[in-house]
């Protein structure tokens, strides 16, 4: 029966744990926008968020958006069964689930200035914008500023100089990348 009881113990850990982990990720998602500037064009209607695909960050960033703006534009975040299903959005998170998926999202959105969030170690070198990784065990973000600005996006010096800046051409040592996963807890 004891066995029972730690074994119900560290199932409840492991489920508050990944809870906290993906609330600390949809705040680095709701800052981000604090951070980064889009074109005219994309400051008209909503700010739409699309996550794809079926991932707890669609309730924890509703939840943590809901009633802020980005300037005057209503902050709504939307839900992508695929990537046929993404329409018009400001930012697309590509959850650990649908990593495989950044390639096709990354045609899809050609010539957009959608900022694309991934959470895997390596999605960098496959066109992610921004990267929740781990570092030590730490939650930490790659952030690529030249492609951003190529996409048009303005990207605020503060967020480059927290970020682990993603350059394709250097040679310089990063710290060993994670992928954030279900059983990850930040520290």
């Amino acid at each position: 029966m004891k066995i029972f009881y730690i074994g119900l113990f560290l199932c409840v850990i492991n489920t508050l744990a990944y809870a906290q982990n993906e609330r600390f990720k949809s705040l680095f998602v709701y800052n981000f926008t604090k951070n980064i500037e889009w074109p005219s064009e994309y400051k008209k209607g909503d700010f739409v968020i699309t996550v794809l695909g079926n991932s707890a960050m669609f309730p924890e960033l509703q939840q943590n958006v809901k009633g802020k703006t980005y300037g005057n534009q209503t902050i709504e975040v939307k839900q992508a069964a695929n990537i046929m299903g993404i329409e018009r959005c400001n930012i697309l998170y590509i959850p650990l689930q649908q990593s495989n998926l950044i390639e096709a999202a990354q045609k899809q959105l050609a010539g957009k200035p959608t900022l694309i969030i991934a959470e895997k170690a390596g999605l960098m070198r496959q066109g992610a914008d921004i990267n929740i990784v781990q570092v030590s065990g730490k939650l930490q973000f790659e952030v690529n500023p030249k492609q951003m600005e190529n996409k048009a996006l303005k990207v605020n010096k503060a967020l480059v100089n927290l970020g682990i800046v993603y350059d394709s051409g250097t040679t310089r040592k990063i710290p060993d990348l994670e992928s954030v996963d279900d059983t990850s807890v930040p520290r």
